[in-house]
């Protein structure tokens, strides 16, 4: 997992309501109030395109989507050509008919019942962006931006390639008046592939930002799989699942053992997809995010603390 610690050096009043501006030791300003953001490309200031979050329709638990465009980038127009909406919702079709429960990703909507989705376009070129940490740059300019909801979790869709990479998985540390809390993020690649095999990288990345899966998982491959050199222990060593750590198919199974994240009965991991606030229709007993202490993601969290959960979300409501 990336880390990004930020530093506040400085604090200004910018409105009666007690909103801040925020410096970072990289000169980075957290903007709460996000409609003051400008166009870097004045070509980009298109109908139907929005730098900012939109009026939300709903308080619960969401996931918001980022477009994103290096300085250099020709502009594809994916956010407004519903390219990146159909990545989500055929995401969200799929899940619905793999899980018993019939269960679907909460999305930001916009009042048009249209996906809402933001627009980025950094101020470095793609080259620049790939001989850097690529997706601690991308989390740390999101939040710069101003996308750092205590409610909301975000699917970040980058216009172009990095290397060889289909998607990773960021969490960003935001240094809030509280304490630091991180914030989760699936970052996709765009020009990797074809935009038609997107939606399983981005179920992958989204449930990995979730917590899963968790290392107490019977399936997970664990810390001494990944010391043996089997890659990320937050994975499934079992081929044929979303969470899989090898990918061999075309498969969108959701847990497909019933044993490891999903609809489980495994009382000594409590962690259960199927209970987070971000699927609807939310269950009674839902979870949160779990979180360690410093409100970093915890994935051996075998006994799920919502106290403590709840606590890190709070940071970052100011």
């Amino acid at each position: 997992m990336k880390k990004l610690f930020l530093i506040i050096i400085l604090l200004i009043p910018v409105h009666t309501f007690a909103a801040h501006v925020y410096y970072t030791e990289e000169g980075f300003v957290l903007r709460q109030d996000q409609k003051s953001l400008t166009y870097i490309n004045s070509k980009d200031d298109i109908p139907g395109r929005f730098l900012y979050d939109q009026e939300d329709v709903t308080d619960d638990y969401q996931v918001h989507v980022i477009y994103i465009l290096a300085k250099d980038s020709k502009d594809k127009k994916w956010d407004t050509k519903g390219t990146i909406e159909k990545i989500v919702l055929r995401a969200n079709k799929k899940f619905k008919q793999k899980t018993k429960d019939n269960k679907q990703w909460r999305l930001d909507m916009t009042k048009d019942g249209k996906v809402d989705v933001s627009f980025i376009r950094l101020n470095i070129t793609n080259k620049e962006l790939g001989a850097r940490d690529t997706p601690r740059y991308l989390g740390k300019y999101i939040l710069r931006n101003g996308f750092y909801h205590p409610k909301k979790i975000y699917a970040i869709f980058y216009q172009d390639r990095i290397g060889e990479t289909w998607a990773q998985l960021e969490g960003t540390i935001l240094m809030t008046p509280t304490g630091p809390a991180e914030v989760m993020m699936g970052i996709m690649y765009l020009g990797f592939d074809s935009i038609a095999n997107f939606p399983k990288p981005y179920l992958h990345e989204m449930i990995h930002a979730l917590g899963f899966v968790q290392l107490c998982a019977p399936g997970a491959i664990g810390i001494q799989g990944m010391n043996a050199g089997l890659g990320g222990d937050d994975h499934l060593h079992y081929r044929g699942d979303v969470m899989s750590q090898i990918w061999d198919d075309g498969s969108y199974k959701i847990d497909r053992k019933s044993s490891d994240y999903y609809l489980h009965s495994n009382l000594n991991c409590e962690m259960d997809l199927s209970k987070s606030v971000f699927l609807e229709p939310t269950v009674q007993d839902s979870q949160l995010i779990p979180r360690l202490k410093n409100c970093k993601i915890d994935r051996e969290q075998k006994h799920y603390n919502h106290e403590r959960a709840l606590a890190c979300l709070n940071r970052l409501d100011f």
